[in-house]
């Protein structure tokens, strides 16, 4: 199925977390990088928002896909990764981040109601034809909201559980059911509790916006 892309080099950076700082041609791609696995240590992990991701870190993958590219090229990673991510061992997690530069503007995707019609419904498609239901999509975005006004430039109708999804950068989340399947039966068995959603809402309303947008303002500086 990947051969039937037409693949261009579609991609400048592929990163393990934990591994040396790979040579990079572009600083804004740099950045971009930085700004993730911040993310990641401040939020995700940090606020444990994930129940697997602090196992996931030693082989997390980092692509990153930009205005230079194009949505074919968002494609073949996508189609990449899921093929990469079903023949991976079922006996350690496997997962891959596709973020996207300059806040997709270049997929005309920079806004939540476009991002999920656009490069997730596309990530949604390829992963459901090349594995199933094995690998899944999880979207992440600076303007994500799951609130029922979605206007993507109003601030002000932002919720603190809506912190669950946003991230420095538009990124797509590839993982697999078995290792979903497998954190949360772990998670739920030491935390007595029937869903990591609801305690994740709680958590970041005990917080408050003013603390999540500080936060977060120190993830993306």
């Amino acid at each position: 199925a990947v051969a039937a892309f037409a693949p261009r080099p579609p991609c400048r950076v592929a990163a393990r977390i934990g591994e040396r700082a790979p040579r990079i041609r572009a600083t804004s791609t740099r950045g971009v990088i930085e700004r993730t696995r911040r993310w990641l240590d401040a939020f995700v992990v940090g606020m444990d928002l994930c129940p697997f991701a602090r196992a996931s870190l030693p082989t997390l993958v980092i692509e990153t896909c930009d205005a230079a590219s194009s949505l074919n090229a968002f494609d073949v990673i996508i189609a990449r990764e899921t093929c990469r991510l079903t023949a991976c061992a079922k006996d350690a997690p496997a997962t891959t981040l596709v973020v996207l530069e300059d806040d997709a503007r270049w997929l005309g995707a920079d806004g939540w109601t476009a991002f999920m019609d656009g490069p997730v419904a596309r990530a949604e498609e390829t992963c459901e034809r090349l594995s199933g239901e094995e690998v899944m999509v999880v979207p992440f975005h600076p303007h994500a909201t799951w609130s029922d006004d979605d206007d993507d430039d109003d601030d002000m109708a932002e919720e603190p559980g809506d912190y669950t999804s946003r991230s420095p950068s538009p990124t797509v989340h590839l993982l697999r059911k078995c290792d979903v399947d497998n954190a949360e039966t772990t998670w739920y068995r030491a935390q007595g509790r029937e869903d990591i959603r609801e305690r994740n809402v709680e958590y970041l309303r005990a917080m408050g916006l003013a603390s999540l947008r500080d936060a977060m303002r120190r993830v993306v500086e």
